[in-house]
């Protein structure tokens, strides 16, 4: 069984698909996993977010659009969901109890992305490093326990719909001619201040997604 399972893997890798090719006018659909976590932003007056909240898996599709082979632009969307940390949660919200309090965030952004791929003059590429950066809407709250009761703070819903932007990176490898394996990693600055909302502690905030996938590619024209 071991040795089926090698050999499919090696004829997948050293099959002739390579970047060499002209991706213009594929749209790609893309799945990827990994996880998320806090960077920077103040939660109260003594408090990050990373001080409160952990590490936790993340989930993301994308469809996108190859315009020329160096540029392509996508829709994409995840899940985000941390959840606070024992000794904080006790500290914070021990009327909880054994319940966990954690950050949702559901968002869906719109990216460009510029491939170097096609800029590597090996011959039969495979490899495709690029760069992305784009917009979009974050609809995050805090949720007492199991991402539906919602926390509140001064009266209101802990949650908001915010503006953000994120930039990042990744390298594609085509294992065949139309499917691709990357990985990637996004800086995600979610602008969720609100001082009348939220008080004057509670900051925007910084997110790093990080993860790996597959992407299929379609020719959208007859080849």
């Amino acid at each position: 069984m071991k040795k089926i399972f090698v050999i499919l893997v090696v004829s997948i890798f050293v099959s002739s698909a390579a970047y060499g090719m002209d991706m213009s006018k594929h749209i790609g659909f893309g799945v990827w996993g990994g996880g998320i976590m806090s960077m920077n932003g103040s939660i109260n007056a003594d408090d990050n977010l990373s001080d409160v909240f952990g590490f936790y898996g993340f989930p993301a599709l994308e469809i996108k659009y190859v315009i020329i082979d160096k540029v392509a632009v996508g829709i994409n969307g995840g899940y985000g969901y941390l959840p606070a940390k024992d000794d904080k949660r006790d500290e914070l919200w021990p009327e909880l109890g054994d319940a966990t309090p954690a950050l949702n965030m559901p968002y869906v952004a719109l990216n460009g992305t510029f491939n170097f791929g096609p800029m590597m003059k090996a011959e039969d590429n495979m490899l495709n490093p690029f760069v992305t950066a784009g917009v979009g809407m974050y609809m995050w709250y805090f949720s007492k326990n199991e991402r539906t009761d919602k926390l509140s703070v001064m009266g209101e819903e802990f949650k908001a719909s915010s503006f953000g932007f994120n930039v990042g990176g990744g390298v594609e490898y085509f294992a065949a001619e139309k499917l691709a394996v990357f990985g990637r990693v996004n800086y995600h600055m979610v602008m969720m201040e609100d001082k009348d909302k939220f008080g004057d502690d509670f900051g925007n905030q910084g997110f790093l997604t990080f993860g790996a996938g597959v992407t299929y590619y379609l020719f959208t024209e007859s080849e």
